[in-house]
């Protein structure tokens, strides 16, 4: 999985762009867009919708690839294991739910 930045830096290419001319442009700090870049910072609602409205592309788009490279990140460092156990512990707690008849 590839963190939203990178996607930003391949834009800035096809639109051959300087990362301090983007900067310039958002009213950023050249060091915020290289973090950004590098995967140093993420995707905020802020960001999200400064970078659609520069690249004229719906809001949300850049914030839901945030969320899926996070969750990617976090559950490959979950314990599969630990997962496991939860998923027996709930199975077995169904079976014996006073509601799981109805």
């Amino acid at each position: 999985m590839i963190h939203p930045g990178r996607h930003l830096s391949n834009k800035l290419k096809e639109y051959w762009r300087t990362q301090k001319q983007f900067a310039d442009l958002l009213g950023k700090k050249v060091s915020e867009v290289n973090e950004l870049i590098n995967g140093k910072r993420n995707i905020t609602i802020q960001r999200d919708i400064l970078l659609a409205l520069v690249f004229d592309q719906a809001e949300g788009n850049r914030l839901a690839m945030q969320n899926e490279y996070d969750y990617s990140i976090v559950k490959m460092k979950l314990d599969k294991k630990k997962l496991d156990d939860i998923k027996k512990r709930k199975n077995q707690l169904n079976k014996h739910h006073v509601f799981s008849t109805f």
